[in-house]
């Protein structure tokens, strides 16, 4: 199947890469890892990158096209295969879709191909296993894009494991050699200004359940108090609950302005994504999530993750 998306590649002369909304580093490193890649390797063709904008270590834009520029064109979608998490639908109009993926989840996109690998830790490390096994030239820029979302997706490397540590520092390692400054992702990560730190203050209690489920709840007043934005709270707080020992399960809660509930779920060394598919989200073992109706439906979530904890 590797040679075979090659050759769709090779036949097309505009592509147009998607991946799904609210890109995290994964989401954006595979998407402009894989355009700057084709942009080094087939210099001639249209590459071009769609979707919403978030926060990124790296300098990127998303191109402006219009409908026409689908027509005949090549589509991939990366980072995810279901038709409600995909960043401009548009890709309908494309000729022809190809999916690559590493979630738990089925698809509903019907691609032209789907290519998935569950095990590996992160669609960017996908995309750079292809690149090598194409015979690709990588530059800093690529490699810097891949390695991002390698970081990202792993948790810092914190989600390896046996079945897949040996390849994803083997990626790891390639990438490295094209002069990537790992300072650079890691002080984007952890550097912030004061006056987001204290704002960090704001989200810093949350409850137990009986099995000591770690959850807390943010509504859209806590996050227009904190002058943040959503993604920061959502995202980006989920983990102030992670590395306490008696908490094997942790989950945030966040309203967004359409009056849903984002729901981020965590866990150490106990499988939780089987129930963020039950209210409709997905994602992998221990790092998920799913978009609720209310905080009540976050409750019932709640109660799902506290019997699991059980185990």
């Amino acid at each position: 199947m590797e040679q075979t998306i090659l050759e769709k590649i090779k036949s097309y002369d505009t592509i147009i890469i998607h991946r799904h909304n609210r890109p995290d580093f994964d989401a954006y490193g595979s998407q402009l890892g894989l355009a700057s890649l084709l942009k080094l390797n087939f210099p001639k063709k249209n590459v071009y990158v769609v979707g919403d904008d978030s926060s990124y270590p790296y300098p990127h834009q998303m191109d402006i096209i219009s409908d026409e520029t689908y027509n005949g064109a090549l589509a991939f979608i990366l980072d995810t295969c279901e038709m409600k998490l995909v960043s401009d639908d548009r890709y309908k109009l494309a000729k022809e879709l190809i999916v690559i993926d590493h979630h738990l989840n089925e698809t509903n996109l019907n691609p032209t191909i789907i290519y998935k690998n569950e095990k590996w830790i992160s669609c960017s490390e996908i995309i750079a296993d292809l690149a090598i096994k194409w015979g690709f030239e990588f530059n800093k820029e690529s490699a810097s894009h891949m390695l991002a979302g390698i970081i990202g997706d792993s948790g810092r490397y914190n989600y390896i494991n046996k079945d897949n540590g040996e390849h994803t520092f083997y990626i790891s390692s390639v990438l490295m050699r094209y002069g990537v400054d790992v300072k650079e992702i890691y002080d984007f990560l952890y550097i912030e200004p004061l006056a987001k730190r204290q704002a960090r203050l704001l989200f810093s209690d949350f409850k137990l359940s009986e099995n000591n489920v770690a959850y807390r709840f943010n509504d859209q007043a806590l996050i227009e108090k904190s002058g943040l934005d959503f993604f920061s709270v959502s995202r980006g707080m989920v983990n102030g609950m992670a590395g306490i020992k008696e908490v094997p399960i942790w989950a945030n809660f966040t309203e967004n302005e359409a009056g849903e509930v984002v729901a981020e779920l965590r866990s150490r060394n106990i499988s939780i994504v089987d129930i963020a598919k039950k209210y409709g989200g997905g994602g992998h073992a221990n790092a998920c999530g799913a978009t609720l109706k209310s905080f009540d439906e976050a409750m019932l979530m709640i109660n799902d993750l506290n019997e699991r904890a059980k185990q």
